[in-house]
C-alpha cells in the first residue's frame, strides 16, 4: 500500500502541540498555586511562632506576679534607672508625647521601645527562631467599680493588674500583642 505524502496534512502534529500547550498552561498554573500555599504556610507559621513568643512573655509576666509577696512599686518614668515592671494605665512616655486616645499605646510603640523598656524574656527563657525575643509590660489597672468576674461582688481591696505581651515571629514585620488581666 502506498501512502500519498501530498495528501498528508499535520493534523496529528496539530493536535499534538495543542495538547502540549494545555498541559504546559495546566502546569504553569499548579506551579502558581503551589507557590502561593507555600507562602501562606510560611506567614501562618510565623504568626504562630510570634503568638506562642507572645504567649511565653505573657506566663513569665504572670509568673513573676503570682511570686511577689507584696505589691512592687510603679515605676516612676521620670527616672530612667527605674527598671520595675509595673507601670500606672496607659503612663505618659516622654518619647511619644502626642498619643491619642483613639489608638492603644501599645500600637504606638516601636521594637526600640519595647526592648528598652518592657522586661524582655533571657536567660533560659530565649526563644529559637524569632527576630527579636518577647517582651512585657504590667499595668496597675485603676480601682472599678465592676467586676471583672462574673457573678461575684466587687471587693474594692482587690487589685487588677494588666499584662501586657508583645512577641515577634520569623520576621520583624509579625508581631502579636496579648494582653491578660490578673487579679492581686
Amino acid at each position: 500500500m502506498k501512502i500519498d505524502c501530498k495528501r498528508q496534512r499535520g493534523a496529528v502534529m496539530i493536535t499534538a502541540l495543542m495538547i502540549l500547550l494545555l498541559m504546559t498552561i495546566f502546569g504553569i498554573s499548579t506551579m502558581d498555586t503551589n507557590i502561593l500555599e507555600e507562602k501562606m504556610a510560611g506567614n501562618m507559621r510565623d504568626r504562630n511562632t510570634a503568638f506562642q513568643a507572645a504567649e511565653s512573655a505573657l506566663r513569665a509576666a504572670e509568673t513573676w506576679i503570682a511570686a511577689q509577696t507584696s505589691m512592687p512599686d510603679v515605676r516612676d518614668i521620670s527616672n530612667s534607672s527605674d527598671t520595675s515592671p509595673l507601670w500606672e494605665l496607659t503612663s505618659p512616655d516622654a518619647q511619644y508625647p502626642n498619643i491619642t486616645n483613639s489608638t492603644p499605646w501599645w500600637d504606638e510603640r516601636d521594637a526600640s521601645w519595647w526592648a528598652s523598656k518592657g522586661v524582655v524574656l533571657s536567660g533560659s527563657n530565649l526563644l529559637p527562631g524569632v527576630a527579636a525575643q518577647p517582651a512585657y509590660i504590667i499595668e496597675k489597672l485603676p480601682p472599678s467599680t465592676e467586676s471583672l468576674e462574673a457573678a461575684q461582688s466587687l471587693d474594692t481591696s482587690d487589685i487588677y493588674l494588666q499584662v501586657t505581651a508583645r512577641g515577634v515571629g520569623g520576621t520583624a514585620s509579625t508581631v502579636v500583642v496579648l494582653q491578660s488581666v490578673y487579679k492581686w
